[in-house]
């Protein structure tokens, strides 16, 4: 790599980091904000708190990847055009592929970057933000939460007992959870434990009954447990949505998934867990064959849903690199005004990314829609190349050309002398 693409490579870099930075700030100041009460409420440390917040940031940052890399390649390109670098170069002898070949070994750089957040960064964070979770929980209820008191562990979530025993036994567990729309489900049991395994932490209730409201369908249950155990992680109303989206599943699990895996089964394995259950006695009417054909159906759409999220999310980097350099690539005079080129190609960039967002609700409905994700970013990916080639030239309409141009006059008489 010769002293100009340094340059290029540096300046576009610098201004990846900024907007990076930036970008991603922002969106990480909103979970901090939202995970404030671990401090102020729940009797969590600093570290703690951090810890949580910290290991949202693998996936915001591969959220706000390609929107830095499109504003850092259009600033490299306007800057070296304002200050004449490219007309320059252009007179030298320098071809556009030559500019081309630096910012595109950048591109691909944060592409790989993105490939290794989305397939296995991201994932990794969300179970490490579960486990994390799971202790939080076990905290609060082993130690923070007094007896005879009221604790909310989340919004719609209430947690009471009565005292507690030697050895950290529990005893008069009360449980309301009202975050279902469905219905209201209560717990009550006469003794609890916290209980920490391989598979995860676990609220263990003793000799209890669940009570649940009467839902849209009218019917009402209530069941006789001998053990129950809660999986302490999923105690976060939060959180479920992006486990139930299967967002946090190993990417090996995503191609070859096993029906009778931990991760396939949303119902058995994460909701709830119940252990040694006997002398039950349910009240109310339901059909678990169907209701379990559902959950496949649904579970198995919600695995093929992240899979094809996962390997399509490296292509938007490089449409993020090929729309600007298709709009502003070429050198031009600085009379000339790129204004209206920079506008048009946000406007693509942001086209391209709603209706990438877009395309998953027909993956989730239509088997045949996978190659949905794939086809927005390289709806611009390959006429970009196109243009850079020069199979295509980019002109803009004359009426729209002479609309700018009356604006812009206007501006300039409009500032002071």
């Amino acid at each position: 790599m010769g002293r100009l693409d340094r340059y290029i490579v540096m300046t576009a870099g610098g201004a990846f980091l900024a907007a990076l930075s930036t970008l991603t700030g922002m969106v990480w100041l909103t979970q901090i904000l939202r995970r404030f009460d671990l401090v102020t409420s729940q009797g969590q440390t600093i570290l703690m708190f951090f810890t949580v917040t910290g290991l949202a940031l693998p996936t915001l940052i591969q959220l706000t990847a390609p929107m830095a890399l499109f504003l850092a390649i259009t600033y490299t390109l306007n800057k070296l055009n304002g200050d004449s670098e490219l007309i320059v170069m252009g007179a030298a002898g320098f071809s556009q592929w030559q500019l081309f070949r630096p910012l595109f070994l950048f591109a691909l750089v944060v592409t790989a970057v993105t490939a290794f957040l989305s397939i296995e960064g991201g994932p990794l964070s969300v179970r490490m933000l579960r486990e994390q979770l799971a202790v939080v929980n076990a905290d609060i209820i082993s130690n923070v939460a007094q007896p005879g008191r009221f604790a909310a562990l989340d919004r719609g979530l209430t947690f009471h007992i009565r005292e507690r025993a030697p050895g950290g036994a529990l005893r008069g567990i009360f449980v309301h959870d009202s975050r279902d729309p469905k219905g209201v489900t209560t717990y009550i049991a006469d003794r609890g434990q916290i209980v920490s395994s391989d598979a995860g932490i676990f609220l263990v209730l003793e000799n209890g009954t669940m009570h649940r409201s009467a839902d849209k369908s009218g019917s009402a249950s209530m069941v006789e447990f001998k053990n129950y155990a809660f999986d302490m992680s999923q105690l976060n109303a939060s959180e479920k949505s992006a486990q139930a989206s299967a967002g946090d599943i190993p990417f090996y699990e995503l191609l070859w998934p096993s029906k009778d895996g931990p991760n396939f089964k949303i119902e058995d394995s994460r909701n709830s867990k119940v252990m040694g259950s006997r002398n039950s006695k349910i009240e109310g009417s339901r059909n678990p064959e169907i209701e379990d054909s559902r959950n496949l159906k649904a579970e198995d759409s919600r695995i093929r849903v992240e899979l094809h999220k996962r390997l399509s999310a490296p292509l938007y980097p490089i449409a993020a690199f090929i729309i600007p350099f298709a709009f502003i690539g070429a050198p031009q005079t600085t009379r000339q005004n790129r204004n209206a080129s920079i506008s048009g190609a946000a406007l693509i960039f942001m086209a391209i990314e709603i209706a990438g967002f877009g395309t998953w609700g027909f993956v989730q409905r239509y088997e045949y829609a996978w190659f949905l994700p794939y086809l927005m970013p390289l709806a611009a990916i390959v006429p970009g190349l196109l243009v850079v080639a020069g199979f295509i030239e980019l002109r803009m309409p004359a009426s729209v050309q002479r609309l700018t141009s009356a604006l812009m006059a206007r501006l300039d008489r409009l500032q002071p002398a």
